[in-house]
Parts: structure tokens; sequence; C-alpha cells
């Protein structure tokens, strides 16, 4: 079962509209704007000339008169007008008044255009393109060898698309009960939104190029939504860059978790067919319009229009969208906007141009959920850059730290904001229409049913509920029933930063109705530092574990985790453990452990070793381990970011770079083990694109211990008998079935992102996706640490359980094939066991084929 383990409250804000919705109506007030538009020189009229609003999407064209009407339901505080031959112009308005006359009179730009050799049978906007590509190297930001820049950035989201059927849900009825016929806003399109989150940020971003680094400091946010803490976390979500940084000179976008084919990329012609429109004044620029449309309408590609500068040959301004027969899930529609321009090199004696960037983004989505009883979701995320300076690096020292707001970011401050919405944000500021959202916002959670929906959502999507400074949970673990204790129940319990920013206590107790037993663990630990994550604590802990399932091996899936306690548990045995560690990340992208622990193993199934191989029959047979070690590991992640959530660091991942991890262990009798012994372990893990083929993700493992140990104590390789799939495990393997003291092993996934559905009638509509894997491992195990397993009677008139040992020379191999997104949800894959079949050990009968099932959410 795969799932995401690391959510934040907003994402209840998208299940509570999945559930739940309201019909509110409002009348609306439309302001007029009416004037001429004429040649400064000769006081002729311009016919056909563009009249826009500063800062929004609402304009006219003049007709052959030169006259125009512009009606729009809100104002900003200026207007521009531009055409072809002419100098834009900008005029004041009154954003108050609802009717008024604005004249404007345009003086001649007195700027030639570049010559465009067109080839014979050629589409002229090739010619157009190719020129772009060529001088990317002096126009893409990347070229820069560092730039920094203030950030100005609103994010709305507010519930759309409510159905006649939702009405009638139970949670609807109630908030249409508290709501009156006013609280509701009307977007430009005519559509009727409830307002669910209204927030703004201020930050600070840095780049440099080499070594390539990023740091954003986030100065302040307020924010207001439902299920959304006031700072913290959706600071740092909503805060910043991360939602709108785009750069469309790279091959790919990613947006949603996908990779959008760029329309000007390096493979422009293989996406997309384009037509040059007409050449356009953008500002001080005239450009080429440029349409671009997918060959293909299934696949991750654009529609829309870009500007390319044209002496330049630079991307002024870009509006794509993406269609609605485009391979996603929930997105019923989305947009990009772009407006990018060039900036003065920031070097002493230097004041030349230096590269294009963005200086005003605006992304909107609309979101829907499955099936009938779904609501839709509407976000609008707009940035504005300003004070650039190009240039001027800093030392890479500076950009080590995380994205963390100050403790200050979300005090209340009005004059701060005031002095935003003049010097930075302009007509992107909240408007009277932005502040009536946090009213209704208010007025929204007020609601007992919405509190409620709330507080189950939280519990549900993060598994713990929060009661001031402690988080009880998680729920996976709450119940479980097994073989060996019977009903399972267990509490348990963690601290966040309410309780302390500093000091974070963690613990449990289980309880087993057949066993009788209690068991528990505990935790405490010391935050040192947050921007060299710098931690100590000691754990202990006495449960029952199953050989080769701890949370370590398993990567952290904690469904899996939880399903492994069900049912019969093969290979279950008793631990006692006690650890001390230490963390610390001494240079960004590199996490340095240490640690000091021990373990027991107490086996509940049969299994004895001996204690002195060398006596051969005669040795003494053992079944507990006793385990001390110390060990040191470095994580590398160069590429990875992190935000704060509260005592929690969660990753964001590291844009598909590579993370790896290398560890080494030393037992020692000294320390109070059975055994001296090294083991190292290595693994690595990346995804990456294959262009148009789809996205490839690789999990690589080795271990070696040159050391003769128990089987426990050596490398019992995951397996997983369950209906469940799981991709970081061996799937028609049986638990411990094999044990090597040295291996490597691989797994593969390859999603093909609808490429072959998408070109099969029918089946295309359904948003089906193939996918394939590809899992093997190499192990082997030496005569030395083999000589310890016994075939020796127990006293039950058993044998003991045996492990079994790979070829070296013959890998073992499963190969899989599948559908994903079925009802947008489910993933059904066929596993194939391809070798190492017959008899099984143990009397555990091999199965070489399974159909497995997961549940995943992605677009």
């Amino acid at each position: 079962m795969k799932t995401q383990l690391h959510p934040h409250p907003l994402f209840i804000v998208f299940w509570l509209l999945l559930i739940g919705g309201v019909s509110p109506t409002q009348a609306q007030t439309i302001y007029k704007v009416t004037g001429l538009v004429t040649d400064a020189n000769t006081g002729e009229p311009i016919p056909f000339a563009s009249v826009a609003l500063v800062g929004r999407r609402v304009g006219v064209l003049t007709d052959e008169q030169g006259r125009y009407t512009l009606n729009a339901k809100l104002l900003t505080d200026s207007m521009a007008v531009s055409s072809l031959g002419y100098k834009t112009l900008r005029r004041a308005i009154d954003p108050e008044r609802l009717t008024q006359a604005v004249d404007f009179k345009l003086e001649s730009a007195g700027n030639a255009l570049q010559e465009v050799t067109v080839r014979a049978g050629e589409n002229p906007a090739w010619r157009v393109l190719r020129q772009l590509r060529k001088n990317r190297g002096l126009n893409d930001r990347k070229r820069l060898a560092a730039y920094e820049y203030d950030s100005y950035v609103k994010t709305e989201i507010a519930l759309s698309h409510v159905t006649e059927r939702m009405r009638k849900n139970p949670l609807i009825k109630r908030i249409n009960e508290a709501m009156s016929k006013q609280d509701s806003i009307v977007d430009d399109d005519g559509h009727r939104l409830l307002p669910l989150l209204a927030s703004e940020s201020v930050s600070r971003y840095y780049f440099r190029s080499s070594p390539e680094r990023k740091r954003e400091d986030i100065r302040k946010t307020r924010i207001k939504g439902v299920a959304v803490d006031d700072a913290g976390l959706s600071s740092q979500l909503l805060g910043g860059t991360n939602l709108v940084s785009q750069n469309f000179y790279d091959n790919y976008i990613p947006i949603l978790g996908k990779d959008f084919a760029s329309p000007v990329g390096d493979n422009w012609r293989g996406w997309y067919e384009f037509f040059l429109a007409d050449t356009t004044q953008i500002g001080d620029h005239i450009c080429y319009e440029i349409q671009f449309d997918p060959k293909r309408k299934e696949d991750l590609a654009f529609i829309g229009k870009a500007w390319i500068d044209t002496t330049t040959f630079a991307l002024c301004q870009i509006e794509t969208r993406i269609g609605d027969q485009a391979n996603l899930n929930y997105v019923r529609g989305l947009t990009i906007e772009q407006e990018l321009e060039t900036t003065t090199d920031s070097t002493a004696g230097n004041s030349g141009t230096a590269g294009w960037l963005p200086v005003s983004i605006k992304l909107t989505a609309n979101l829907t959920g499955v099936g009938k009883q779904s609501l839709g979701m509407r976000a609008q995320v707009t940035l504005r850059n300003s004070n650039i300076i190009v240039n001027r690096p800093h030392p890479a020292l500076f950009y080590e730290q995380p994205i963390e707001p100050s403790d200050t970011v979300a005090t209340t401050n009005e004059a701060y904001w005031h002095a935003v919405q003049r010097n930075l944000a302009g007509p992107d500021s909240l408007s009277k229409e932005d502040q009536k959202s946090r009213q209704i916002i208010d007025k929204l959670r007020a609601v007992p049913a919405v509190k409620m929906a709330e507080a189950v959502g939280e519990v549900a999507i993060t598994g713990f509920y929060k009661v001031g400074g402690l988080d009880l949970g998680p729920y996976p673990y709450l119940f479980a029933v097994n073989s060996i204790e019977g009903l399972r129940t267990r509490i348990g319990f963690r601290t966040n930063d309410q309780f302390s920013r500093s000091w974070i206590f963690r613990g449990y107790v289980a309880y087993g109705t057949l066993d009788g037993q209690f068991k528990y663990g505990a935790e405490a630990d010391y935050l040192f530092s947050r921007q060299h994550w710098t931690v100590a604590g000691v754990r202990v802990a006495d449960d029952i574990e199953r050989l080769g399932l701890t949370p370590e091996l398993i990567g952290g899936n904690r469904i899996f985790y939880a399903l492994s306690r069900f049912g019969r548990v093969r290979g279950g045995y008793e631990s006692f453990q006690k650890e001390v560690f230490f963390k610390t990340e001494p240079v960004k992208g590199v996490l340095i452990t240490a640690m000091l622990g021990s373990r027991t193993f107490d086996p509940y199934f049969n299994f004895l070793y001996k204690a002195q191989p060398e006596l051969g029959d005669q040795s003494p047979l053992r079944s507990e381990i006793n385990d001390a070690f110390w060990s040191i590991e470095a994580r590398l992640a160069r590429k990875e970011k992190y935000i704060m959530d509260g005592n929690e660091r969660i990753t964001l991942g590291t844009k598909r770079a590579p993370i790896l991890t290398i560890r080494y262990t030393h037992g020692a009798k000294s320390l109070g083990g059975d055994y001296n012994y090294d083991r190292i372990t290595i693994r690595a893990q990346q995804t990456f694109r294959l262009g148009t083929l789809g996205r490839t993700t690789y999990l690589l493992s080795a271990g070696y211990t040159p050391s003769t140990l128990p089987a426990p104590l050596l490398f019992p390789h995951i397996g997983n008998p369950t209906p469940l799939l799981t991709t970081n495990t061996f799937n028609r393997m049986n638990y411990y079935e094999f044990v090597s003291d040295q291996f490597v092993a691989i797994h593969v996934q390859h999603r093909f992102e609808g490429l072959l559905f998408n070109r099969i009638p029918g089946i295309r509509k359904l948003n089906w996706r193939l996918i394939g894997n590809v899992d093997a491992l190499w192990g082997t195990q030496s005569k030395a640490n083999q000589s310890l397993e016994t075939n020796r009677l127990l006293p039950n008139g058993q044998r003991s359980v045996r492990f079994g040992t790979l070829d070296p020379k013959i890998p073992y191999m499963e190969l899989g094939y599948g559908i994903d997104n079925i009802f947008k949800l489910i993933r059904i894959q066929a596993i194939h066991r391809l070798n190492y079949l017959g008899d099984g050990l143990n009397g555990i009968p091999i199965n070489s084929f399974a159909l497995k099932a997961s549940a995943t959410i992605s677009f």
C-alpha cells in the first residue's frame, strides 16, 4: 500500500472538497471605462489597439474609430494601451469609480523588426523557434552567475463546481444554513466560488549557478484558511516560489508530479504544431506571437501562445493551458501565464543587460474529485518579482540553510503590508474582494460541521490527533490481530513544537490479549540546530518484530509495516533494543549519523544455530542472540529540499537527483554482544525521465559482511507474500526465504504515463497508464555461515527453520506489468517469479504468479 506519510493540514482542504460544498449566489458590481485611442502626432484614431487593466487579464480592442468600452467587476489602479508600431502607454485610473472616461495618445515606437528568412515549404514559426534555442545561452536565467529578488506571492483556494446532487449532502446543507446569499464570490468566468484560503507572503529568493545553490528567506506571511495553520508549515508551502518557479527554457516543466513538454524546449517539433500569428508590442519589446497545440491531445503538453522578442529572440511572455484530454487525474483545467523582462548586470563597472527573469507569474488550477459525490476546487497563485540584483553571488555557505520562516513570520503588522502593497505587490495585493474572502473564511470556520470535518480530516490524513503539545497516534498502529498476540492494542504519542522547540519525546504502550504481555517504546531527542540539522537522542523498545521487516528495512512504509502485524506471524521474535544516536548535516545535503546500540533476538519460531560451529554436530545449540554495535552512516542528497513542520523535518524530494546512503556497522563483544563483526551497506535511489517513454525509478542496494554470524545477523531479504503490492520488496518471495552475507539487489519501475494507452480508442478515455517493473537479487552465503545451521531435531520433534541460499551465478528474478490509475486510484499488477521454483523451504509453498493491488493518489 503506497501512501503519503508526510501530509500537511492544507491537504485536508482538498478532502473537504471531496465530501461537501455550497450553493451561494451574489450580484456583482460592474465597472465601466470608455475612451478614445489616437496617434499623438496626427490625431488619427488607432483601430484594433489593445486596452487592458494592468495586473489583470482583462482587456478589449478598440473599434475602427479607435474607441473602446471595457467592463470589469474589479478595477486596478492603471490601464495600458499597446499597438504595433507604437510605444505602450499607461494611465492611472480611479479603481473606485463605477464609470469613467480615459483617452490615450500613443507615440510612434520607431523600432524595426529583424529579418526572418523562411525556407521554402517550411513553417515560418520554426525559424523563430530555432533562433530562440540558439540564443538560449544568452537569455536563459540559468546563464547568470547569480541573481536574487524580492517575491510577493498570493495564493487563493476556493470551492467550486457544486452539483444539485452534492447540495443534498448533510455537510452541504449545514454550510448552506450558516452562510448567507452574500457569502460568495464570482470569478472572471462567472463561476460562483466559496473561499477556503487566502494568503500573502513576501520572501527574498537567492540563486547561485556555480556551485548551484538556492536559498529562500520567507520574511512575512499572512494566511486565512480552513484547516490551515497561520504559520509554520503553511508559510513554507504557500510562501515563496515553490509553486510557480517554472522555466520554459527547460525541456520539461514539472507540474503536479508530472513532466510537461515545454513548447520551446529542444524537442519542440516532436510535441507541438506551431503557427506564426502576428507581431505584437509587449511592453518595450516588439515580439513574434506564436500559437502552439499538442500534436496528440492526450500527451502531457500545453496549448497556448508565446511572444518572442524580434531582436534578441528571448521569451518575453507565455500563456499556456493544459488540454481537456491530457492524461491527468483530478485536473479539469490548468493555466500558466508568465511575463519576463531583461535584467541589468549588477557587477561593478558593468551596466549592460544580463538575461531575462520572470517578473510576473500566474498559475490557475481547477481540480475535481472522483465520482458524482465529489466537488471541485479552484486554486490560483500570483507572483510578482522586483528589486532584482544580478551576478552578485554570495559565499556558498550563505545558501546552506533549509526553507524555514522566522519566528515573527506570521506576526500581525499592517504597516508592513501597506508598504508591500505600494512597493512590491501593486494591483496584485489583497483587494476589497480578497478582504471579503477572508471574512467568508472566518464565518465558514465557525460552522460546527466544518470544525468537525477539520478535526476528522486531520486525524485521517496525518494519523495523529493533536491535543495541545501532544500528538496522539498514529492510528494505523492502533489495532492488530495476529497469531502471537491475539488482539493487539497500541497507544502512542509524540510531542510537537508547542511542547518544546528543542526537546522531542515519543512513546507507545501495546498489549496482546493472547500472550498477555505489555510492549513499549520510548524516545527522547534534543534538537540542537535547524539550520545545520543536528539532533541527538536515545531510544528504547521492547516489542515483537518480524525477521526482515523492521521499519528501517522497509523504508518507513507505515501501512505495510502495520499490516504485517496481522495474521500468522512467520519469523516473529521478541527484541529488546537500546540506542543512542547523533545526527548532523555539516554541509547541505550531507547527513551524518552515528549510533551506539544493542538488541536481543528471542524467536517465537523454531530456530536454533550452532554456538560453536567448529565442534560440528557436537556443538551446543542456541536460539537467542545478543547484538551490540556502533555504526556510522552518510546520506548524500545534494539537491534535496526540506521544510520544517514544527520539530519534524520533511523532505520535498531531490528533483530526480540520486540519493546515496552508505553505512558501516561494527559489532563488538566488548559492548556486550555475542559476536565481533563488520558490515557495510549501500543504498541508492533515483527517479528520472526518459523523454517521451515516461519515467523510471530505481532502488539499488548492496551489502557485505565478511564475518561468521547466525542468519538473523546477516541480510534476510525482504519478501512479501501478502496481496498488497510494495515497490521495495520482492513480491513473490516468502518471508526470510533467502539470507545472504553479500548481495546486490535492484528494483526498477517504469511508468509509461499513458504513452501506449493514450493511442488506443476506448481505453484512452479511461486514463489508464501502463506500468512495468523488474526486480533482481544476486546473493551468496559463505560455507562458514552455512555451517551454523543445524539439522538436529528439536525437543518438540521438529527441525530448526532453514534459510535459503542463492547461487551467486543465478540471480533471483521477478517481472511485473500492470495497469495504473484505475478509477484514478487503483493499481493492479501481475507479478511473475522467474526462477528458484519447486518445493519451498520449511513447508511453505512457492507460487510463481500473483495479481497484486495497491492504492495511491496521484495526478
